[in-house]
């Protein structure tokens, strides 16, 4: 035990120099913990030492990266070039590389001891990476010594105070004996999801504090080991805000508001879901531009159309959006529907929710998670954790999702449950007339509030989106298959009957939400 855990004061933790491993490791490594890296060649072990190494010296510390049987110096200097972290000039100053082969192969695992020993105590390091355990595991001709070999190491750098990290070849065995050595155990690992491969990585034990458990995506590129945490393990508790009944964030459109009782309620989640090209991004650019003239800041997040694009489409129909845009009060925002990495995507969101004080966000393009990215067993609880998180942070959330269905008598939507998630919905669909389409729109849910249920044709011109007046023009109700009304067929009149009463308005009731 050291002073700290003796004195019951807080572990100190080492950052790995990914702010996303941190956060699963629930602040990083703990400070003069021995830890063993797993994984297969190609994983990315070496660059994520380096990166622990790299971070630490920026962060005023000292460490060693000591090599066995692998790629020699140069040329891993050669690949680490690329890397946002390399800094050619502090090796040799505060960052040492060593090579332990030739000592482990002349003088067995008691001279190799040494060699790391000695390199922690002459160049003062707080951390030490060895790049290489399958060589030691190799040498040692037991299972026995490679134990021993392992608790030395733990108990001489944990005194020392330097933070290990043992980088070696994925072990199949969960419960290789080797593991129960060291502080922690973290697997990188390399998937394959038809023709795309993924990066995961798992923290399987880490003593010292809890973690994210679960697997995790993670890239390597230029800044080197980027961890996305899963947003469900991440964000799972209840939000301690409710949706705002009596705040309403309208569209702009005065018929649409008034059918929704005055708008939104104020940190709900709407889905907006129709057939392709029925308005559903021309509606969410209202929202947003409603918000804009309230002085609420808002988002656009999309998948398909360029903020050029966006403000083109607006402008034809009315919105001028650009002057929003450069005051800073709307922004747009769009990321190709290609390789997408969900967790990664809901962190960029969040981060600029954050960054900017979102208050109306527009996710334009649920499809493209739900459907092409995420295993169906993860969706209800994904969209939960990022329903829930939005509105902790006091976002009225708009999400569009695409029907592929044209026109059909029948309501065709699979929604993976999203309709039991969210707090209301808007449908948006084509009906038939006359060999002629026409929009239609009506209200299917509003969580805990009136609302009108009423089918509504509605267009879209050069002054915007303008909803029928009464549901008259639009008879035919979610069936795909309109017919002209009785009294535009101007049909022979009949006797009315004795005593029959008048018929009832044909004005709709409001209708309260049963979910």
């Amino acid at each position: 035990m050291n002073e700290a855990e003796l004195s019951g004061e807080p572990v100190q933790r080492v950052p790995s120099g990914s702010a996303g491993l941190d956060t699963v490791l629930n602040g990083g490594w703990m400070h003069g913990g021995t830890y063993m890296v797993t994984g297969a060649p190609g994983t990315g072990k070496t660059i994520l030492g380096n990166q622990l190494c790299f971070s630490h010296v920026a962060n005023g510390g000292r460490a060693v990266f000591v090599t066995m049987l692998s790629e020699s110096h140069g040329r891993m200097m050669t690949h680490l070039r690329q890397m946002d972290f390399f800094q050619r000039e502090v090796i040799g100053q505060k960052l040492h590389y060593v090579s332990g082969y030739a000592t482990l192969k002349a003088e067995g695992l008691d001279g190799l001891s040494k060699l790391l020993y000695r390199a922690v105590r002459e160049h003062h390091a707080s951390v030490l990476v060895v790049d290489g355990l399958l060589a030691v595991q190799e040498s040692a001709g037991g299972m026995l010594p490679l134990r021993e070999f392992l608790h030395a190491l733990g108990v001489h750098n944990a005194l020392a105070g330097c933070t290990t990290l043992v980088l070696t070849n994925r072990q199949e065995n969960a419960s290789d004996p080797q593991f129960a050595m060291v502080d922690g155990v973290l697997r990188l690992d390399l998937q394959h999801e038809g023709l795309r491969a993924v990066r995961t990585l798992e923290v399987s034990k880490l003593r010292g504090g809890p973690q994210l458990t679960g697997r995790h995506t993670f890239e390597i590129g230029t800044r080197g080991i980027v961890v996305h945490p899963r947003i469900e393990s991440l964000y799972h508790d209840l939000p301690q805000v409710v949706p705002d009944l009596g705040k309403r964030l309208g569209f702009g459109v005065p018929r649409l508001d008034a059918m929704l009782q005055g708008g939104l309620p104020t940190y709900s989640s709407t889905l907006l879901f129709g057939a392709p090209g029925s308005g559903k991004t021309m509606m969410g650019l209202h929202f947003l531009a409603a918000g804009a003239r309230a002085g609420e800041p808002g988002l656009y997040f999309g998948f398909m159309e360029t903020s050029p694009q966006l403000l083109a489409k607006a402008a034809g129909v009315g919105q001028e959006l650009e002057s929003w845009v450069k005051q800073g009060k709307l922004l747009l925002e769009t990321r190709a529907a290609v390789e997408l990495l969900p967790d990664a995507l809901v962190h960029q969101l969040l981060e600029l929710v954050r960054r900017h004080g979102v208050r109306r966000l527009v996710l334009d393009g649920l499809e493209s998670i739900v459907k092409d990215t995420l295993a169906p067993r993860r969706v209800p609880g994904f969209l939960t954790a990022l329903i829930n998180e939005l509105r902790s942070r006091g976002v009225t959330s708009l999400m569009t999702y695409q029907n592929n269905v044209l026109v059909s008598p029948r309501l065709e939507a699979r929604l993976e449950g999203v309709e039991a998630i969210v707090d209301n919905i808007i449908f948006l669909r084509y009906v038939e007339l006359r060999s002629q389409l026409y929009r239609m729109l009506s209200i299917l849910k509003m969580r805990e509030s009136d609302y009108e249920p009423a089918l509504r044709e509605f267009s879209i011109s050069t002054q915007g989106i303008d909803v029928a007046e009464t549901f008259e023009s639009a008879e035919a109700i979610l069936t795909g298959q309109a017919r002209p009304l009785e009294s535009r067929r101007a049909p022979a009149r009949r006797k009315k009957p004795a005593g029959r009463k008048k018929p009832a308005s044909r004005t709709p009731p409001k209708r309260r939400s049963r979910a």
